[in-house]
């Protein structure tokens, strides 16, 4: 594990492929106890960065968020309310709603037809994800 040998500065674990918030907050305990940064890996959509600011607001070694192209127009904006608004100055504003802030808007599946893709992991030896 490259933690274990201090081999890198930041991690990026997704927080949809690591087991939820949870996982991800474990990933990052392991990280801050060898005083490396994390940077939640964020490509899906706004439920994923909801989630994302999660460990932001939460892991002290938090550093920087990746933030997806298109996140704030639509169709994304179709989905739910309550999705992390840009300040301005290069920072998100979590919303204060319960849970990670978000609602299902009523017509999201009209809006937002589902679009099945197959999703190909490579598995280590571990049960680990690993890149393709």
């Amino acid at each position: 594990m490259a933690l274990s040998r201090n081999a890198v500065q930041y991690i990026r674990p997704d927080v949809c492929l690591v087991g939820g918030i949870s996982g991800a907050r474990k990933i990052a305990a392991l990280a801050e106890a060898r005083h490396v940064g994390v940077v939640p890996h964020n490509p899906l959509s706004p439920v994923s960065t909801a989630a994302c600011l999660q460990i932001a607001a939460t892991a002290p070694n938090f550093a920087l968020q990746e933030y997806p192209i298109g996140e704030d127009v639509a169709p994304k904006t179709n989905m739910v309310t309550g999705m992390a608004q840009h300040d301005g100055n290069g920072y998100l504003v979590m919303s204060d709603e319960p849970g990670i802030g978000l609602e299902l808007k009523p017509d999201a599946v009209e809006m937002c037809p589902e679009k099945p893709r197959e999703v190909i992991t490579r598995l280590h030896a571990d049960g680990s994800v690993i890149d393709q």
